[in-house]
């Protein structure tokens, strides 16, 4: 893991999960059943079973563009009320300002929207860590992880390559977004069930804490 951050500049880092528990007081189940209230009836029964909102945002876009773009709308503004009750994960300061410190740049990259996470990160002054945001500005789920298209958009805004960044996040999706983007992976798992489910893709690198990766570079 120290080599892997040794040889990078850029850190993409995951926002919900590593930097906060974005659901953690307004939980996702009660997000999902709050949109799928927008596109009722005939839900498939998948989608109607379903606790996350991101199931329900894929299937509005299926519906057509409309749909889709009133499920992102109303899911912006329910994350914007998620992140206003929560605090930052701990000790994930301390990580960020040890990484700006040592010379890495810090790119939020997450299916989260923009605006919640700029929210997040200005409340509980955080920005200051952070170069910049690569997350969701569009009701297209084909944007989102595990598609590599917000690492991509992340490598070009910092006018690097791909071999010089690496990914941080705690699910499937960020370890198959970095690959599709040709950057590296470290997988974040604080759960045996996670670290399995996570080591079996592979990552270039996996902890169990955020923490693990300071003092790395």
């Amino acid at each position: 893991m120290k080599e892997l951050l040794q040889e990078k500049d850029h850190v993409f880092l995951d926002f919900d999960g590593p930097v906060c528990d974005v659901f953690a007081r307004l939980p996702a189940g009660e997000v999902a059943d709050r949109l799928k209230r927008l596109v009722e009836p005939g839900l498939p029964a998948e989608v109607n079973a379903s606790a996350d909102p991101f199931d329900v945002l894929r299937y509005a876009a299926s519906c057509g563009p409309n749909a889709a773009h009133i499920v992102e709308r109303q899911l912006s503004r329910l994350e914007g009320e998620a992140v206003a009750l929560i605090s930052p994960a701990p000790g994930v300061e301390e990580v960020l300002r040890e990484w700006r410190a040592q010379g890495f740049t810090v790119t939020i990259v997450s299916n989260n929207s923009v605006e919640a996470i700029r929210s997040f990160l200005g409340l509980h002054e955080l920005a200051e860590h952070v170069r910049g945001i690569s997350a969701r500005t569009t009701s297209d789920p084909a944007r989102l992880k595990p598609q590599p298209a917000l690492l991509d958009a992340a490598v070009k805004a910092l006018g690097t390559s791909p071999r010089r960044c690496v990914m941080v996040g705690d699910s499937i999706a960020d370890v198959l977004a970095a690959r599709a983007a040709d950057v590296a992976s470290i997988a974040l798992a604080k759960t045996p069930s996670k670290r399995r489910a996570l080591a079996a893709l592979g990552p270039d690198a996996l902890v169990g804490d955020l923490a693990d990766l300071r003092s790395a570079g």
